[in-house]
């Protein structure tokens, strides 16, 4: 039996090459490293870009709609950019001007909370009639005041230490503002060549990838619909939300009504968990101003949820994620577990893309059993 020379050189190869990899794991690892740190301005300008594009498209048409002029439609492109940033800017701005003023006067009186307070919240709990009835049953006095006191030593402890981390990482922010401005000057190069980059994109995936190519641009289609329908709609739907809170609350005469509207809006962005982030924050501002209050806003939000969740959801936000709530779910679960915040925003669209396209490959070959079967 003749042994060509393949059957010893491809083992051989293989194994250098896994010795090699094996042996400068951790140089190749930091040069990796290395090389995702410098890139990351890029990877979120891009991100910033498709964001902003949404905006910007929206004043495309609408610009599209209503300027006939030549010479005004060449200059569509910079105008309806700045338009787009000014708009988020401008979001940004109003949340921090109605936002920061209560937050500090808040964390103020959290920081200034004395034993006393929190005896006098006691004692207002334990004269509310219906938890008399309930102390009365199972005799927890002693231990309602107990647990109140671990609960809000614990809850100044996270406080304090949360202040901590933010002071120091004060030093880090000539570097993080370098970042983000490098970020947002190359989200505005790629919407200003947007067109141009995208058909560059699809020629390289035609010239390269051959009969893979359609299956490429199925994937990149479908990836596009579902982010595109999760911010779009997920925004909309969470601004209804934080608007009927502020309204109800001013209707109610609660306090910090406008502030906690922007919160509950900014985080009903998550989807099923972001309102209850924000009820919980809201139900702690409030509490430096009333117990009684705060319970009757924990109501309040309770039924709007409910009505937003079975009316307001469904019709807003509708099929354009096209992914079961349980779904959702666990990929909120998931994407917090790995990357917080910015992984539960990814999650969703991602998971609603994989149940679309493993969807869309069952019905494929049902039809396919259907015509063999036929």
């Amino acid at each position: 039996m003749k042994i060509k020379k393949s059957y010893i050189a491809y083992p051989v190869l293989v194994f250098v090459i896994c010795y090699a990899i094996v042996a400068n794991w951790s140089a190749g690892a930091n040069l990796l490293n290395t090389f995702v740190a410098a890139l990351s301005p890029f990877l979120t300008g891009a991100a910033i870009g498709y964001i902003v594009n949404i905006v910007m498209s929206a004043y495309e048409k609408l610009y599209d709609k209503f300027i006939t002029s030549q010479r005004l439609l060449k200059a569509k492109r910079p105008l309806t950019m700045i338009l787009a940033y000014a708009t988020f800017v401008l979001v940004v701005t109003l949340i921090f001007t109605i936002v920061l003023p209560d937050l500090i006067a808040s964390l103020k009186s959290l920081l200034s909370i004395n034993p006393k307070d929190i005896q006098s919240i006691i004692n207002e709990v334990q004269h509310n009639k219906w938890v008399s009835k309930i102390l009365e049953v199972s005799g927890g006095d002693a231990q309602l005041s107990k647990l109140i006191s671990n609960y809000s030593r614990q809850i100044l402890n996270q406080f304090l230490s949360v202040l901590t981390n933010v002071l120091a990482s004060v030093t880090s922010i000539a570097s993080t503002l370098i970042s983000i401005f490098v970020s947002i000057i190359f989200s505005m190069y790629v919407l200003a060549n947007k067109e141009k980059l995208g058909r560059q994109f699809n020629l390289l995936i035609d010239t390269y990838l051959g009969k893979y190519a359609g299956t490429v641009h199925y994937l990149v289609g479908i990836l596009h619909s579902r982010f595109h329908g999760f911010f779009v709609g997920q925004t909309l739907e969470a601004m209804i939300l934080g608007t009927l809170s502020a309204i109800g609350m001013m209707l109610l005469g609660l306090p910090y009504a406008a502030t906690i509207g922007v919160l509950i809006a900014f985080t009903a962005l998550i989807p099923v968990v972001g309102a209850y982030i924000g009820v919980t924050i809201g139900t702690i501002l409030i509490l430096t101003q009333s117990f009684s209050q705060a319970v009757v806003f924990v109501v309040f939000l309770v039924l709007l949820q409910q009505f937003e969740g079975n009316v307001i959801y469904p019709r807003v936000v509708g099929g354009s994620i096209g992914l079961p709530s349980m779904w959702v779910l666990l990929a909120i679960t998931i994407g917090g577990a790995l990357a917080g915040l910015v992984g539960m925003l990814m999650a969703v669209p991602i998971l609603a893309s994989l149940y679309q396209i493993i969807k869309d490959h069952v019905y494929k070959k049902q039809a396919q059993n259907q015509r063999q079967g036929s």
